[in-house]
C-alpha cells in the first residue's frame, strides 16, 4: 500500500473510532471534522479545478449533486454557477444530510444549494440503506447482492427518487446543464432513472464515478453505463485530478484504471482536447 493510502486507511480508523464513540455528534466538533474534510479534499480534487479549466460546463443552468455526503462538491459547483440557477445536492444518509444543510447555511451557500434528503435510482419509492460507520462516504444502497456478499442488513429505509421524476416535478428538465453521480456502485440504477432528462438537455455534461469493482459488489455489470452515454451522443473522457481531460477507452478501461478501484469520467456533447 502506497504512504498515501496508509495514510488515508489510518484516517479512516481514527473517523470510524471518533464516529462510534459519537464524538460528532458534538457541533463544534462536528463543524471540525467538515472544516478539516474539506481542506482535505481540497489537495487535489478534480472538479474545482474543472469550473476553473471548463467554467462554460457549470453556465446556464441547475446542477445535480448526486451523492452530495456533507457538501464540499455541492460547494465547488455553487461558486462556479450562473446567477439565478441553483445546485440540487442528493444525500440519503441522515447525518452526512444534516452536515450537508448545516455547512451551505455556515458557508453563505443556502440560497444557491437545495439539499434534497433522498437516494436516487431508477424509481419512485423507498429503499434499504447501509452505513458505514468507518467513513461517512462509503455508505451503500443495499442490493440483494451487496447484502448477500457483505453479509448486512439495512441500517435505515430512506426515499428513493429518480432523476426524471425529480426535475419533471421542479420543471427544471431543459434547464440541468451539469449533472455529478458518485454513489458507491449504485450509478446503473441512476442513469436508467434519467433517461428522460439526459434527452431533454442538450447541453448537459455528466461527471460519474466509474467503478467497476463497487458496480460489481452490487449485482451490477459496468460495461451498461458506459453504453448509455455512448448510445445517446457522448464523448467519454477521463477526468483527472488537474481538470484535464483525456479520451477514454471504452475497449480497455483497465488502462484508465491503472490499479485503483475508480476512474472519475467526463460524458458531454462535444469532444475536449487532451
Amino acid at each position: 500500500m502506497s504512504l498515501r493510502g496508509r495514510v488515508v486507511e489510518g484516517l479512516h480508523s481514527v473517523y470510524g473510532l471518533a464516529n462510534r464513540l459519537g464524538v460528532f455528534d458534538n457541533a463544534v466538533l462536528g463543524d471540525l471534522f467538515v472544516r478539516t474534510y474539506f481542506t482535505y479534499k481540497r489537495l487535489g480534487d478534480p472538479f474545482a479545478a474543472l469550473t476553473r479549466r471548463q467554467p462554460d460546463l457549470f453556465r446556464g443552468g441547475h446542477v445535480l449533486d448526486v451523492g452530495a455526503n456533507i457538501g464540499y462538491t455541492a460547494s465547488v459547483f455553487a461558486r462556479a454557477l450562473a446567477p439565478g440557477f441553483k445546485v440540487f445536492a442528493f444525500e440519503p444518509e441522515r447525518q452526512n444530510f444534516e452536515r450537508l444543510v448545516r455547512t451551505m447555511r455556515r458557508r453563505g451557500l443556502a440560497d444557491r444549494v437545495e439539499a434534497v434528503h433522498a437516494a436516487v435510482g431508477a424509481s419512485e419509492g423507498t429503499v434499504g440503506l447501509w452505513r458505514d460507520v468507518r467513513h461517512h462516504a462509503g455508505h451503500r444502497i443495499t442490493t440483494d447482492a451487496f447484502r448477500a456478499g457483505r453479509g448486512v442488513a439495512p441500517s435505515d429505509t430512506v426515499p428513493l427518487l429518480s432523476l426524471d421524476g425529480f426535475v419533471r416535478q421542479r420543471g427544471i428538465a431543459s434547464a440541468v446543464r451539469f449533472l455529478k453521480i458518485d454513489v458507491e456502485g449504485y450509478e446503473p440504477p441512476v442513469c436508467e432513472g434519467m433517461a428522460a432528462l439526459v434527452a431533454a438537455s442538450s447541453r448537459l455534461a455528466v461527471a460519474i464515478e466509474y467503478s467497476p469493482w463497487a458496480m460489481e459488489q452490487m449485482g451490477f455489470r459496468p460495461e451498461p453505463v458506459i453504453e448509455f452515454f455512448r448510445v445517446r451522443g457522448f464523448v467519454i473522457h477521463v477526468l483527472h485530478e488537474d481538470g484535464g481531460l483525456e479520451a477514454f477507452d471504452a475497449r480497455r478501461p483497465e488502462r484508465h484504471l491503472a490499479g485503483r478501484l475508480y476512474v472519475d469520467l467526463l460524458c458531454a456533447r462535444q469532444r475536449f482536447a487532451s
